[in-house]
C-alpha cells in the first residue's frame, strides 16, 4: 500500500493531484503549523501573460495556529 501526506493547498497544483492519483491512500495534513506566507490560502493564475494573485483572506492568521484552527474570514 502506498500513502501520500499533504498539507491542504487552496486550488492545488497539477502535481498535488498527480499525488494523489498515485497513491493508495490520501492523508490531509492538517494538525500541523499554518504558514503565513505559504500556499494554503493564495495561488496565482495568468491573467494575459500577467500573474495576479488570488487570496482567501483569513480570520486573524497567525502561525501558532494550527491549520485546522484557522477559518476563512466571512466578512471579507
Amino acid at each position: 500500500m502506498r500513502a501520500g501526506i499533504m498539507q491542504p493547498y487552496f486550488m492545488p497544483y497539477i502535481g498535488y493531484w498527480q499525488r494523489i492519483h498515485a497513491v493508495d491512500v490520501h492523508v490531509v495534513f492538517d494538525d500541523v503549523n499554518y504558514i503565513r506566507r505559504g500556499w494554503m490560502h493564495r495561488n496565482r493564475i495568468l491573467i494575459n501573460g500577467s500573474i495576479h494573485y488570488l487570496n482567501l483572506p483569513i480570520q486573524k492568521a497567525s502561525q501558532n495556529k494550527k491549520i485546522n484552527d484557522t477559518w476563512i474570514a466571512a466578512d471579507k
